[in-house]
C-alpha cells in the first residue's frame, strides 16, 4: 500500500526486491511497475538516480536526482513522483519554445511523448485560431490551414528519408500518424464547410491545450475535460487512427465523463484492448490489462482492483465473462 505499483507484479517478483538492499535490484522489474521504464539511470557512484532510460534506449534525465534511501517502497515513490514533475517541466518548456525555433528541430530536441503531446496542444491552438480568423472575414484561413499541415506533413516524410538516429525515426513515424489524422479532420472541414468552433465535428474530436491557469496540460472531448498524467511512454508508438477507433475513442471518454466505463464488443483480434491502450497512452496513463480467464478468482481481482484505486490506473479486463461477473460482485461485497 506504501507503493501501490508493487500490486502490479507477482509475489515471487516483490519478495526480491524487498529481500535486497540494493537499490539495483528493482531494475529488472521496472517494465512491469512503469510503462516503458526498463531501466533507473545511477550517477556518482550509484548513490543517486538521475534519469530512466525506455526500452527502445530514449533517456531523459529528472530535474531533482533521487537517492535510494530508506526502504525501497519510499525511494521508488520519490521516483514516480520526480518522473511526473520532471515531464511536466519538459513539456512546458517544448510548449512555450514550439513558436520560437523550426519545426523539425524542436522535434530532434524533445523526447518521443513530449514531441507528441507539444504537436498536438499546437495543431488545437492552430485550428482555434483559424475559427476565430475566420469569423472575423478570413474565407480562405482553412484552405490555407489545410495547406500549412499539408507542407509540415511533406516535410515530416522527407525527414524519415534522410540518415537520422533510431529513436528520432520512431518519434517522427509516430508524428506522421497524428498528423495524417489532423490534416484529415482539417481537409474534411474545408470539404464540409465546418467554419465554428462550437460545431460537433470540432468539439467531438480530442482536443489537447495548455490552461494557462492550471499550468498544465488539459484534453477536452465533448462534455469531458481530462488531465494529462505524465507516464513515462518511450517511442511506443501509436496505432493509426481510423473513423472507427475515432467512434470508440469518444465513446469511452464520454462514459468516463459520467463516471462509467466502457465494454468494446466485437470478434477476436480486431483492436479493442489496442484502442483503449492507445487511448490510455495519449492520456500518458498506465493501463494496465488483465486476461480474465478461469484461473483469475476473487482474491486476484481483489488484488488488481487495490492497485488501480489507488494509483488511478486504467484497468483492461480481456475476455470478461459471466464468470468474472460472479467473482466481481464476490470482490465488492
Amino acid at each position: 500500500m506504501s507503493f501501490p505499483r508493487f500490486y502490479f507484479i507477482s509475489n515471487d517478483d516483490l519478495l526480491q526486491i524487498l529481500g535486497s538492499s540494493d537499490p539495483k535490484a528493482i531494475q529488472p522489474f521496472l517494465l512491469g511497475l512503469f510503462d516503458a521504464c526498463k531501466k533507473l539511470n545511477f550517477g556518482k557512484g550509484d548513490k543517486q538516480m538521475i534519469g530512466m532510460t525506455s526500452d527502445e534506449g530514449e533517456e531523459y534525465l529528472f530535474e531533482n536526482p533521487i537517492k535510494p534511501e530508506g526502504n525501497v517502497e519510499d525511494w521508488m515513490t520519490k521516483v514516480d513522483e520526480e518522473m511526473k514533475n520532471t515531464l511536466l517541466t519538459l513539456t512546458k518548456r517544448a510548449v512555450h519554445s514550439y513558436a520560437k525555433s523550426e519545426r523539425i528541430e524542436w522535434i530532434k530536441e524533445q523526447i518521443g511523448m513530449v514531441a507528441l503531446v507539444g504537436t498536438q496542444i499546437w495543431w488545437t491552438f492552430s485550428v482555434e485560431d483559424v475559427f476565430e480568423r475566420v469569423q472575423k472575414g478570413d474565407k480562405h484561413a482553412m484552405k490555407n490551414e489545410l495547406a500549412k499541415e499539408t507542407q509540415d506533413l511533406n516535410d515530416l516524410i522527407a525527414l524519415v528519408r534522410e540518415k537520422i538516429s533510431s529513436n528520432v525515426r520512431k518519434c517522427v513515424n509516430t508524428l506522421i500518424i497524428l498528423d495524417v489524422h489532423a490534416r484529415d479532420i482539417v481537409d474534411r472541414f474545408v470539404r464540409d464547410s465546418i467554419l465554428s468552433a462550437k460545431e460537433f465535428d470540432w468539439e467531438s474530436q480530442l482536443r489537447f491545450s495548455w490552461d494557462h491557469k492550471k499550468d498544465d496540460i488539459i484534453i477536452r472531448q465533448c462534455t469531458g475535460t481530462f488531465d494529462y498524467c505524465y507516464e513515462y511512454q518511450g517511442l511506443n508508438g501509436r496505432l493509426v487512427i481510423t473513423p472507427l477507433t475515432d467512434r470508440c475513442v469518444m465513446t469511452l471518454t464520454t462514459a468516463l465523463t459520467f463516471k462509467l466505463g466502457g465494454a468494446p464488443a466485437g470478434p477476436a483480434g480486431t483492436g479493442k484492448t489496442e484502442t483503449v491502450k492507445d487511448l490510455a497512452k495519449g492520456l500518458a496513463l498506465r493501463c494496465v490489462v488483465t486476461n480474465c480467464g478461469e484461473t483469475l478468482d476473487a482474491y486476484g481481482m481483489q488484488i488488481i482492483f487495490s492497485g488501480l484505486i489507488q494509483t488511478g490506473f486504467w484497468g483492461c479486463f480481456d475476455e470478461f465473462n459471466r464468470i468474472n461477473v460472479e467473482v466481481l460482485s464476490v470482490v465488492s461485497a
